[in-house]
């Protein structure tokens, strides 16, 4: 089957028809194959965004760099009262993301700023940029004080999901974080070395923990009929547009009726095995890592 073209026009006018009507600070998540052809690439999708917003309008990216590997290096670290030295150091300048084609596009280009946090950046264009960006090093990945939280605490904060669900948002487990959950992040906090335009650097935060498995997007009908969330195609993609302030406020409230509201029952499981075996880094290993 022939895959649709989406050009810049069509992908403003959608992001319109959706609610994006200029000034809006905008966390954006995304796959670029999910709308077909899109004539101008990742470049052409970043075009789009940005008009979409203005005027003064400021889009952020997750630039994610975070692995199972590097966790329990720098978690194993923490706990000996060390600091890790021979895992790559994260560059804010140079470091990839993992994160698609559209944010590692977006993060390179000049005007475009990146938090220092090792795990869970974030590239940010636009007026709110250095503000939201700040201090991200020494916060919390994605909860308290970290540009995911700093979207959710504005009456302009939105969340769009451009070809993806909230399964991709980092943004739900910053809610995650809000409400306390303890599978979430390891307490020990890592001192994790940086490079940075300014030199080097510690950075001072507390790391995911992996292999919980999630269903992110299982409270979507209450976002939807909230009217938090709206939801339109842009060539074959769904897209999606959020207020991050009630989508915030509905997941913590969900969260705190039912701690494991977004965990589904083999995630559950393995909580539970790596509580009762003590190994929080690697529950398929039969030995406590050290």
């Amino acid at each position: 089957m022939d895959q649709p073209t989406v050009t810049r026009e069509k992908i403003v006018q959608g992001l319109r028809r959706l609610g994006l009507e200029g000034g809006e600070a905008v966390m954006v998540h995304s796959s670029l194959s999910r709308f077909g052809h899109v004539d101008g690439g990742a470049e052409a999708v970043i075009d789009a965004l940005r008009e979409a917003v203005s005027p003064g309008g400021t889009v952020v990216m997750s630039a994610l760099t975070v692995t199972p590997a590097f966790v329990a290096a720098h978690v194993r670290a923490a706990r000996q009262g060390r600091i890790d030295r021979e895992h790559p150091v994260f560059d804010v300048a140079e470091t990839p993301t993992w994160a698609g084609r559209i944010p590692e596009t977006f993060r390179r280009q000049p005007d475009v700023i990146r938090s220092w946090h090792p795990s869970h950046s974030v590239a940010a264009a636009g007026p709110l940029a250095v503000e939201l960006v700040a201090d991200h090093h020494t916060s919390a990945a994605c909860g308290r004080g970290s540009p995911y939280e700093r979207i959710a605490q504005r009456d302009d904060g939105r969340i769009l999901l451009l070809g993806v669900g909230h399964e991709a948002s980092t943004a739900m487990h910053g809610f995650e974080q809000l409400a306390g959950l303890p599978y979430v992040e390891h307490p020990e906090v890592c001192r994790i070395p940086i490079r940075t335009p300014e030199g080097g650097t510690l950075a001072e935060t507390r790391l995911h923990v992996f292999h919980v498995q999630r269903e992110l997007g299982r409270l979507e009908g209450r976002y939807i009929s909230a009217a938090a969330e709206t939801v339109t195609r842009i060539g074959a993609a769904p897209v999606r547009l959020c207020r991050a302030r009630m989508l915030r406020d509905i997941t913590l409230k969900a969260l705190e009726q039912d701690p494991w509201a977004l965990v589904t029952p083999r995630g559950r499981r393995t909580w539970q095995q790596m509580q009762a075996t003590g190994n929080v880094l690697d529950p398929a290993a039969r030995s406590i890592p050290r």
